[in-house]
C-alpha cells in the first residue's frame, strides 16, 4: 500500500509540477504580449476554467498523497527515504500555500475589478501580474522540487531484507590471517 501511495504522489506531483511549467513557459510568455484589456480579459477565462474537480485533484492531491507517504514510510529511525519525503512534503506544502494565499486571492481580485476604461485594465493589470507571477514561480520551482524529491525517494525505495542484510554483514567481524 504504501508503494502505490508514493507513486500517486509521485504522479499527482508531476502533473501539478507539470501544469506550472507549462503555464509558465507556455501561457505567462504568450500572454504578456497581450494589450491591457486582452490580457485581463484571457487570464480572467483561464481562472474560470481552471478550478476544476481533476485539477483540485491533482493540486490537492500532490500534497495529500506526499504527506501520506510520508507517514506510512517513516521508521522510527530516519533513512534518506524518509528525508527525501519529508523535504517533498515541504515543497507540496509551500506550493499548496503559495496558491491558496497568494494566486487564488489575486485571482479574486482580477475577477472583480473594475474595467470599464482603458485605464482601469492597465490598473487592474499592473495591480496583478508581476505579483501573480511571483507568486507562480515560486509554486512552480516548490513543486518541481517535490517532484525531483519524489522520484529520487521512488528510485531509493530499498528493500528491508537487503538492509537488513547489509546491517548484519557490517556488524560480522573480518578475521585476517
Amino acid at each position: 500500500m504504501s508503494r502505490i501511495v508514493l507513486l500517486l504522489a509521485a504522479v499527482s506531483t508531476g502533473l501539478f509540477a507539470g501544469f506550472c511549467f507549462c503555464y509558465t513557459v507556455v501561457v505567462t510568455r504568450g500572454l504578456a504580449r497581450l494589450g491591457d484589456e486582452q490580457y485581463v480579459t484571457a487570464m480572467r477565462r483561464l481562472n474560470e476554467v481552471v478550478p476544476s474537480v481533476p485539477f483540485f485533484l491533482v493540486f490537492i492531491g500532490s500534497l495529500v498523497f506526499t504527506v501520506t507517504a510520508y507517514v506510512l514510510h517513516k521508521p522510527l529511525q530516519p533513512t534518506t527515504q524518509t528525508w527525501l519525503l519529508g523535504a517533498a512534503a515541504v515543497c507540496c506544502l509551500v506550493s499548496v500555500v503559495v496558491s491558496a494565499t497568494g494566486n487564488i486571492p489575486l485571482n479574486g481580485e482580477l475577477a472583480s475589478a473594475a474595467t470599464n476604461s482603458a485605464a482601469d485594465f492597465l490598473h487592474a493589470r499592473q495591480s496583478f501580474e508581476d505579483r501573480w507571477n511571483t507568486l507562480h514561480a515560486i509554486r512552480t520551482a516548490a513543486s518541481a522540487l517535490a517532484l525531483v524529491l519524489l522520484v529520487a525517494a521512488c528510485v531509493y525505495a530499498p528493500q528491508r531484507g537487503a538492509e537488513a542484510r547489509a546491517d548484519e554483514s557490517a556488524s560480522v567481524p573480518v578475521l585476517s590471517s
